[in-house]
C-alpha cells in the first residue's frame, strides 16, 4: 500500500458508535522504533495488541491490518487513488483502542490491507492540526500545533543551516509535492515529487528522467572511454536507479551520495516520483503538510583542510559533528547516533560499557564514507548478537549506560556502510547489524561509479579542448 489520497465512498453502511479516547498526540515526543535505516514509526497497541505505529499526513484516510481489528465487518466501502499505479478500494473498518505512549486516541475508521502483525497507518483524518517533528540524532518524533513557515523558523537553533520548502497539493488529489532537481554529471531533472513521510527510498519516473538526460545503471558510461582492462564491481550489473551527484530541494540546498530508484514507465497522474526518508532523512525535519512547509535543518559545518568543525549551542568543536542518544529498554539499550560533517574516509567509533560484567568484546558504530548527516539507531543486542557472539549480547544486556571512547577515521573492514559493530577480543571475530543496502550494491560501488563517470568526462572535455578547429 503506498501513499495514497480519497476520492469516492462507495456503499456506505451503518456507522457504528465507540467511545472516544480522551488523549491527543498533540505535544507528545515519541522514540522511533530502533532500525539502522530511518523509519517513522514507534510502538503503540491496539486493545492491548503490540502495533507498529506508522504515519502519513498526506493521505485523506487511515489504514489498519487485520490482526490490530476486533471485527472485520465492513462499514463502508472507499476507493482511493494511487499516484504510481491504478486506484484502489478498500473495506473500512471500526478500530478502537488505538494507545501511543500511554494516551488513547479516539475511535476510527480505517481501510483494512494486507500485513503482518498489527500496523496501523495515521491519515490525516487523526493528524488534523498537526505537524511532525523528526530528530535524527535522538531518533524521536513529536507532534505541534500546525504552525506559518516564519513560526517554525524561529524555533529552529540560531547555528543550523535551514531551509523551509513549500509544499504545494496535487490540484485532483491533495497529494503533497515539491520540486526535486536531480543533478547527473552535466545533466539534471526537474520534477514534482509526491513528499513521504512512510517511503525509504527515493524514486523516479523512467521517461522525464531519461528524456532530461539521465542514465541508470551503467548506461551512464555509455559512449565514454573506458580504461583498458577496467573491472568493474560485479553488482553494477544490477544497478537499475540513478547513481546521482546531488539531489536539491531548493537552489545550493541538497544532499549528495543518493541513489535514485527507477520506476518504470511514465507517472499516471502527473507525479514524477516520490522524495523518501533517504535524502529528507539528512536533516531534522519539520513536516507541516497542512501548513504547506517542510522545514530542514542541520548544525552548520566549518570544513578547513582535513579539518570539520560543526556549529552548536553557538560554539564550534569537531564534537558537535556526533550526536549520539540511548534509552535503556529491557533487553539492552537503544543507541542512536548521527554524524554531521561528512565522512570521506569513513570512521568508526568504539563504545565503553558501564555497569554490568566485563565486556569480552568491544562494541562501536562505523560509517562508510559518506556525505553529510548519516543516521542510524540499533538495539544492543540486537538478534543475531545472541546467536553468534551470546557472551557478548548478555555484556551489552547487563551494561547501565554506553560511553563514547574511541574515535577513528577510516571505515571498519568488514563491516560495510553503516552498522553496529562487536569485536569479539578472544577470538577476533567481527559481526555487524548494517542498514540494508539497495540491490545488493553499497555506498562505495556508487561512488566509484560516479567518480568514473566525472574523470571519463573530465578526458572527453580535455581531449576535445586540445583538438583544434577545422581551417575555414
Amino acid at each position: 500500500m503506498r501513499a495514497a489520497c480519497l476520492l469516492l465512498a462507495l456503499c456506505a453502511c451503518h456507522q457504528r458508535g465507540g467511545a472516544e479516547g480522551p488523549g491527543t498526540l498533540e505535544g507528545l515526543t515519541v522514540p522511533l522504533i530502533a532500525s539502522p535505516a530511518l523509519k517513522v514509526s514507534v510502538a503503540g497497541a491496539v486493545r492491548n495488541v503490540p502495533a507498529v505505529v506508522e504515519f502519513d499526513p498526506g493521505a485523506a484516510i487511515s489504514f489498519v491490518t487485520k490482526r490490530c481489528v476486533a471485527s472485520t465487518d465492513v462499514e463502508s466501502r472507499v476507493k482511493v487513488a494511487d499516484a504510481f499505479g491504478a486506484d484502489q478500494t478498500f473495506d473500512l473498518v471500526h478500530v478502537e483502542g488505538l494507545e501511543v505512549q500511554g494516551v488513547r486516541l479516539r475511535a476510527f475508521q480505517a481501510g483494512l490491507f494486507d500485513g503482518k502483525g498489527c500496523t496501523v497507518v495515521l491519515g490525516s483524518d487523526l493528524l488534523h492540526g498537526l505537524a511532525l517533528e523528526v530528530a535524527i540524532g535522538a531518533r524521536t518524533v513529536s507532534f505541534k500545533p500546525t504552525r506559518t513557515a516564519e513560526a517554525w523558523l524561529k524555533d529552529v537553533p540560531s547555528g543550523d543551516e535551514v531551509q523551509a520548502i513549500p509544499l504545494t497539493k496535487d490540484p485532483k488529489h491533495d497529494w503533497p509535492l515539491l520540486a526535486v532537481r536531480t543533478l547527473q554529471g552535466e545533466e539534471s531533472f526537474t520534477g514534482s515529487l509526491l513528499f513521504s513521510v512512510r517511503e525509504p527510498r527515493t524514486r523516479v519516473y523512467e521517461v522525464p528522467a531519461r528524456s532530461a538526460g539521465l542514465k541508470p545503471g551503467l548506461e551512464l558510461l555509455q559512449g565514454l572511454p573506458l580504461p583498458e582492462g577496467l573491472s568493474l564491481p560485479k553488482s553494477l550489473q544490477s544497478l537499475r536507479g540513478f547513481a546521482v551527484d546531488r539531489v536539491e530541494l531548493a537552489p545550493g540546498f541538497g544532499v549528495s551520495g543518493v541513489m535514485v530508484d527507477l520506476e518504470a514507465g511514465a507517472p499516471p497522474h502527473g507525479v514524477q516520483g516520490v522524495l523518501g526518508a533517504d535524502v529528507w532523512g539528512r536533516f531534522n525535519a519539520i513536516i507541516d503538510v497542512e501548513g504547506g512547509v517542510v522545514v530542514l535543518h542541520r548544525p552548520r559545518t566549518l570544513v578547513s583542510g582535513s579539518r570539520a568543525q560543526c556549529e552548536r549551542a553557538g560554539q564550534l568543536s569537531e564534537e558537535a559533528c556526533f550526536e549520539f542518544s540511548q534509552r535503556k529498554i529491557s533487553t539492552g539499550t537503544v543507541l542512536s547516533a548521527v554524524v554531521w560533517r561528512s565522512l570521506p574516509d569513513g570512521a568508526h567509533l568504539t563504545f565503553d560499557l558501564v555497569g554490568g560484567a566485563t565486556s569480552p568484546c568491544r562494541v562501536g558504530l562505523s560509517f562508510s564514507s559518506t556525505d553529510r548527516a548519516r543516521s542510524t539507531a540499533h538495539e544492543l543486542p540486537w538478534k543475531r548478537l545472541s546467536e553468534v557472539m551470546p557472551t557478548c549480547a548478555a555484556a551489552l544486556s547487563q551494561a547501565t549506560s554506553l560511553e563514547p571512547s574511541l574515535l577513528e577515521e577510516g571505515a571498519l573492514p568488514g563491516c560495510p556502510g553503516t552498522c553496529a559493530y562487536a569485536h569479539e577480543l578472544a577470538s577476533g571475530k567481527i559481526t555487524c547489524e548494517c542498514q540494508p543496502v539497495h540491490a545488493a550494491i553499497d555506498d562505495a560501488a556508487e561512488k566509484d561509479l560516479l567518480k568514473l563517470y566525472r574523470q571519463l568526462l573530465e578526458k572527453v572535455k580535455s581531449t576535445d579542448e586540445r583538438e583544434p578547429s577545422d581551417p575555414e
